[in-house]
C-alpha cells in the first residue's frame, strides 16, 4: 500500500520559491550593475562596508550602506507584523504583490535620481521576501541568498549517501533547484542590465505576477498543492 503524497499549503509550494529564488539573483545583480554597487539581498557586506567607510571618516559612503540596512530591518519588522494582521497565506500573497508593483516603480525612475531610492526601496523588499518566504515544502532556506541554501544542500547530499535516505535526497533536490534557479536570475540579470539598462527590472514584475496569481488561486483554505 502506497503512502499518502504530502501536501504543503500554496505558499510553501516549490512553484513561488523558484520564481522568488530568480528574483532574488536578479535584483543582487541588478543594484550591484546599475546603482552604485551595492549587494541588497543579504547585508553582511553591507554592515563590513559601513564600518570600514566609518573607521575612515568616509561619512557620505557610510551612509550609503546604513540606508540600506536600516531599510533591510524595516522589511523584517514589517513582514513580521504582517501575519498579525493577515493570515499567513495573504501575508503571503500581499508580499507578492507589494514586490511586482514596487519594482515596476523603479523601472520608472529618473536617471538622475540618486541611486539610494533603488537599493533602500530593493532592500526592503528583499527582507520582506526573505522572511515571508522561509519554508518550501519541508525544506527551510532562503531565496535573496545562498550561503546557507549551498550548506544543507551539502549536508543533505552527504546525509542521503550515507544513510540512504531518499528523503534527504529529496530535500538536497529542493536546495539544488532554488540554488540553480537564483544563479539564473543573476545571468538574466547580468544580460538584461546590459540590454535594457534600468527598465530591466521590468522582467522580475513579469515574473512575480503569474506567482501571485497562482497563490491567490491556489491559497483558499481547503486546498494544498503538492507543486
Amino acid at each position: 500500500m502506497h503512502a499518502p503524497k504530502q501536501t504543503f499549503a500554496a505558499e510553501n509550494a516549490l512553484y513561488p520559491f523558484l520564481t522568488f529564488a530568480a528574483v532574488g539573483g536578479f535584483l543582487e545583480v541588478y543594484t550591484y550593475m546599475l546603482h552604485g554597487g551595492v549587494f541588497c539581498n543579504a547585508q553582511t557586506g553591507n554592515l563590513v562596508l559601513l564600518f570600514l567607510n566609518l573607521t575612515s571618516a568616509s561619512w557620505a559612503d557610510a551612509s550609503h550602506y546604513l540606508y540600506s540596512l536600516l531599510a533591510y530591518v524595516a522589511g523584517i519588522l514589517v513582514s513580521a507584523a504582517l501575519p498579525l494582521w493577515l493570515r499567513q497565506r495573504h501575508a503571503a500573497i500581499a508580499v507578492t504583490c507589494l514586490e511586482a508593483a514596487a519594482l515596476a516603480g523603479l523601472a520608472f525612475i529618473p536617471a538622475g535620481a540618486p541611486n539610494w531610492y533603488t537599493y533602500v526601496s530593493v532592500s526592503f523588499l528583499c527582507a520582506l521576501q526573505y522572511n515571508t518566504f522561509t519554508s518550501c515544502r519541508d525544506a527551510k532556506l532562503a531565496t535573496t541568498f545562498c550561503t546557507n541554501n549551498l550548506r544543507q544542500l551539502t549536508l543533505n547530499l552527504f546525509g542521503a549517501a550515507r544513510e540512504k535516505s531518499r528523503q534527504k535526497l529529496r530535500l538536497a533536490g529542493t536546495y539544488a533547484a532554488v540554488i540553480l534557479f537564483f544563479a539564473a536570475g543573476a545571468v538574466a540579470g547580468g544580460f538584461a542590465a546590459d540590454v535594457m539598462g534600468n527598465y530591466c527590472i521590468l522582467l522580475c514584475t513579469a515574473a512575480l505576477l503569474p506567482a501571485a496569481a497562482w497563490l491567490l488561486l491556489s491559497s483558499r483554505p481547503e486546498q494544498s498543492t503538492e507543486r
